[in-house]
């Protein structure tokens, strides 16, 4: 790239989650001796899809993401270029998880024939009355992020690099469906090719471990995004600006199952002799998504920059969230 100071990166949605993230940074840039800070507000909206059962689905709202990152440009190691460090943390709230009564009725135990939740297969469920049923309770929680990248190529019409990350939780509840995307390990590449002043291309990958391999709550997933990068001189304000647009195509490559789901909105098995309880199917939760992502940003200063960003999955199932909206600020400190 012509100047590494502002490579802005792309920025990838898992879901929420949503989530999200929701946002997964993939930054390779910076110069040595600078610190990078950052800070990002996210929300995820539009709809969580918990089941392929599409009476499951609900609302996303009151789902926020607060990130506070900094981070290192150390400098270079025979073929590693501009090998940084990076520390980030998000906090997070995420919302109570409860059936809309308009497409879907709970019941008390014992109180009406399926498609309630029956005696004995409430897995955890709670009925709240007026034919609601929660299946989670809202959360919040912290996950903090230690990342190392370097860049094996850089110059001033192509660079290309590769990150390896780390995350920790706490206070997560990892069962829970619509909550930020957790790796415990990631890790993957980015590369950016300039084509024209005002035009380059930016690829990335990312592979995200879930919560393997201490457990299995949290699905791990491949993503791969595309992005067309167009810059201008001036953009609506008097700043140097652009707009990074493109796809991206998220899978995960591991399921899981949830019995509370599966209870409400799973197909019931035939009838068996002699078995009075009624039997759900397990349907997995494996997401795929296919999404458009929509990233302005603003050069405020040389050091100081203003990123915007919409995500809007247009098909694809189990998704945390269907929508991502950030707003963030970023600065560059010569130490």
């Amino acid at each position: 790239m012509r100047s590494p100071r502002f490579l802005l990166p792309f920025l990838l949605v898992f879901g929420h989650s949503a989530a999200a993230e929701a946002f997964v940074s993939t930054a390779v840039g910076g110069r040595p001796g600078e610190l990078d800070v950052n800070a990002q507000v996210t929300a995820e909206r539009g709809k969580i899809e918990p089941n392929e059962n599409q009476k499951s689905f609900m609302k996303a709202k009151d789902f926020y993401e607060y990130k506070l990152g900094v981070g290192y440009t150390w400098g270079h190691a025979g073929p590693f270029q501009f090998i940084s460090t990076r520390l980030e943390a998000t906090y997070y709230q995420s919302p109570t998880e409860v059936n809309d009564p308009a497409e879907w009725q709970g019941h008390p135990a014992g109180s009406s024939p399926p498609p309630g939740l029956g005696p004995g297969s409430r897995n955890g469920a709670r009925h709240l009355g007026g034919g609601v049923c929660e299946f989670y309770d809202d959360d919040t929680g912290t996950l903090v992020s230690a990342t190392v990248s370097t860049a094996l190529v850089h110059d001033p019409k192509f660079a290309f690099g590769v990150y390896l990350r780390g995350t920790v939780p706490f206070k997560m509840n990892l069962e829970k469906f619509a909550n930020p995307r957790l790796d415990y390990i990631a890790g993957g590449w980015q590369m950016g090719v300039e084509l024209q002043d005002w035009l380059g291309f930016e690829s990335t990958l990312y592979l995200g471990s879930g919560t393997r391999p201490f457990s299995k709550e949290q699905n791990g997933a491949v993503a791969v995004g595309n992005l067309l990068h167009f810059k201008a001189e001036r953009w609506l304000l008097p700043w140097k600006a652009g707009v990074k647009v493109g796809p991206y195509v998220e899978g995960d490559i591991h399921e899981r199952f949830d019995p509370r789901y599966d209870a409400a909105y799973s197909a019931q098995e035939p009838p068996q002799p002699g078995v009075t309880t009624p039997v759900r199917e397990k349907d997995r939760i494996r997401a795929a998504r296919f999404a458009v992502a929509f990233l302005p940003y603003f050069l405020v200063t040389k050091n100081l920059s203003v990123e915007l960003g919409y995500v809007q999955k247009f098909f694809g199932y189990d998704a945390r969230a269907t929508q991502a909206y950030f707003v963030g600020l970023r600065g560059l400190i010569e130490l």
